[in-house]
């Protein structure tokens, strides 16, 4: 077989002069073609994978620059459609960047199109390593500021660094990183090291979170379903909230299938009588029992009676009933219950024929889920939490006290959020 020779010339040039570029363009080498490629190289010489990454063979091109703020290779695209730096790979890797230095792997600055896009039919789109700066860095002022595709089980980006990030992204109008899934996770993030946070915000050691989103005006983190959860939460503590003046703000229906606990409660409605300019509260009810109430009004016959009728599941679900009886227009002295209640009735006799009756019932659950989770209502703390109030402030303690910060140090309140905030 006949060696490989050069490529042929294309025919016309391309229109473009690097020394009238502004600033001008130094170059090693220029390559200009109206239709192919401006430069092409090849090479037969596979590369090495060790532990600091990849290692170039006989690079198809390779660009070196000595100076301390130089770019080995830079790609710019400066129409609406083109691409600064294009790698394509039948099962290797598109396009691999290595750094030693503070400098990116691989650098993409485009005007609108991608800064640097991969595309691997089995490999990554796009992986960039580095020992001290950032493995792959995209900056975009309109499109994407790294973008990875991949058809066969790879990953679309993969980027790691030994002390720098992994992956960052910028961009000013657009989406720093955008994950999009059909069927897995559009955005995965894992810890289990050590890990500053950013900002300032300093997490022990494996407390750092998976993902964490931080904005000072905007929301942290949000998350959107059309048709499933638009954030779904699982842990020893699904979520953690603190907030000021609300740690939460559900508008719409809540579901708790589990206990509710709570300092407080009550409704917060407009107000009825002036809906345009009040509001009206009230306190719910308490008890140290899971308590339900049933009330009602009779009428009494001619004999000064009246039966009752409950719901058909009052017996299955009550126990300890206790009964108020009221009299309406007069006085009722004898008023009583005459037969407590069965079969989901009770009666009531000593009042005059026709008069009413309001009566009140309460019965404490019984079923199967209040059985197995009991209110206890003179609890002690565990010994840890001793000294600590799910209250500090109401008893004159600083917020420091407070359980919650026990139960979840690794929480970053508002007050430290600002507090970094300031000093950074």
């Amino acid at each position: 077989m006949s060696p490989i020779g050069p490529p042929q010339a294309q025919d016309g040039p391309s229109g473009f002069d690097p020394g009238l570029e502004d600033p001008p363009v130094k170059f090693g080498v220029w390559g200009d073609s109206s239709v192919g490629s401006g430069v092409v190289g090849s090479s037969g010489r596979p590369g090495t994978t060790g532990p600091s990454g990849t290692t170039p063979g006989g690079a198809g091109t390779l660009g070196i620059n000595q100076e301390s703020q130089g770019v080995g290779v830079l790609g710019r695209a400066d129409a609406s459609t083109g691409t600064a730096v294009l790698g394509t790979s039948g099962q290797g890797t598109g396009v691999a960047g290595r750094s030693k230095g503070a400098n990116p792997g691989v650098a993409g600055v485009s005007k609108d199109g991608d800064g640097v896009t991969g595309t691997s039919t089995a490999g990554n789109g796009v992986s960039g390593t580095s020992t001290a700066g950032n493995g792959v860095s995209g900056t975009s002022t309109a499109g994407n500021g790294v973008s990875g595709i991949s058809a066969a089980g790879g990953t679309g980006v993969v980027a790691g660094s030994q002390s720098g990030k992994g992956l960052k992204a910028d961009s000013v109008t657009g989406n720093g990183i955008l994950g999009t899934s059909f069927d897995g996770i559009g955005i995965l993030g894992q810890c289990g090291h050590t890990d500053s946070g950013g900002f300032g915000f300093g997490f022990s050691p494996n407390n750092a979170p998976g993902v964490m989103g931080t904005s000072f005006n905007g929301s942290g983190v949000h998350g959107f379903s059309f048709s499933s959860a638009g954030m779904r939460a699982i842990g020893n503590v699904g979520i953690v909230a603190d907030g000021e003046p609300l740690a939460g703000d559900f508008r719409g229906d809540v579901q708790v299938t589990g206990a509710l606990t709570q300092g407080g409660g009550g409704t917060h409605i407009d107000h009825p009588l002036d809906p345009e300019n009040r509001f009206l509260d009230h306190a719910f009810v308490q008890s140290p029992e899971m308590k339900n109430v049933y009330d009602g009004t009779a009428t009494l016959d001619d004999r000064g009676t009246a039966t009752v009728q409950l719901p058909d599941w009052f017996d299955a679900l009550n126990e300890n009933v206790q009964y108020q009886l009221t009299a309406i227009g007069g006085p009722a002295p004898s008023l009583h219950i005459s037969s407590p209640v069965e079969e989901n009735r009770f009666a009531i006799a000593g009042g005059d024929p026709g008069q009413q009756v309001c009566w009140q019932v309460t019965g404490a659950r019984r079923d199967a889920w209040a059985r197995t989770h009991p209110v206890v209502a003179d609890g002690k703390k565990e010994p840890e939490e001793r000294g600590y109030y799910l209250h500090p402030e109401a008893h004159g303690q600083p917020a420091e006290r407070a359980i919650a910060r026990l139960r979840h140090p690794e929480t970053v309140t508002r007050e430290s959020r600002v507090e970094e905030a300031e000093r950074v």
